[in-house]
């Protein structure tokens, strides 16, 4: 199950570096580096097998490949990377849960829209960096727009875009919510909240028997209390500076 919860995400970034022409598939590992070192520059997929570590550190040094390792826990990996003069940056938990037909959200999201143009994914880009606090560039959103299995959301209130939101279908069935957030000024009205059942109701819609996501120990609590289960950690580790 952990597998298939962090596998999603993985997905996820290979289906935008597919799109954005900035994927690269390497031996020992897989990354996604868009412009900038902007959202999602990421290492991923290590294979343990064939892992060269000091070669590793000398790409993220010379700035061949991001700086940014996910992996899903992993003792042997994990020991080689601190070993090699790698840190422990954030720990995220997988969460999962299992759709029920009773459960289906219903059908009533005025305020949210889907990313159907270049202009609405300029302002996913735009709400996604405002929520984050990372650069997220419109060139990166703009060539999932026609995705069949990524789906985009901006959430309006006041009459102003202020959320946002995806939701990927996996070559599993799954459906991952992903990149659900809040510009600062509007948070604590609970848009998060309509954009992460909107982003239900299009698991549903998916035919998705469960729904995964990665969250924050903050986002974890608010997560549960929507019955999701944590299962598994995802682990970013970066070279130290």
């Amino acid at each position: 199950m952990k597998n298939d919860i962090i596998n999603n995400l993985f997905e996820l970034w290979k289906h935008i570096g597919v799109n954005g022409q900035f994927l690269h598939n390497e031996e020992q590992y897989n990354y996604v580096k868009p412009g900038n070192d902007s959202w999602p520059s990421k290492v991923f997929e290590l294979t343990e097998s064939k892992m060269n570590f000091k070669e590793l550190y000398r790409n993220i040094e010379n700035g061949s490949i991001p700086n940014a390792i996910s992996i899903l826990e992993n003792q042997v990996l994990e020991t080689q990377l601190l070993a090699h003069n790698f840190e422990l940056m954030s720990i995220v938990k997988g969460m999962h849960l299992n759709l029920r037909e009773e459960d289906k959200p219903i059908n009533n999201f005025a305020s949210i829209e889907k990313v159907d143009s270049e202009i609405k994914a300029m302002e996913f880009a735009k709400m996604a960096s405002l929520s984050f606090g990372y650069e997220v560039l419109s060139s990166t959103i703009i060539p999932l727009i026609n995705s069949s299995k990524l789906k985009l959301f901006i959430g309006k209130h006041n009459n102003n875009y202020a959320s946002c939101g995806m939701v990927l279908l996996d070559k599993k069935g799954n459906s991952g919510l992903h990149m659900i957030g809040t510009i600062p000024e509007c948070r604590g009205l609970g848009l998060g909240k309509i954009m992460t059942n909107k982003l239900l109701f299009e698991s549903f819609e998916n035919k998705s028997k469960q729904t995964v996501l990665v969250a924050s120990e903050s986002g974890e609590r608010i997560y549960a209390k929507l019955g999701f289960k944590a299962q598994g950690s995802l682990k970013s580790y970066s070279i130290k500076k």
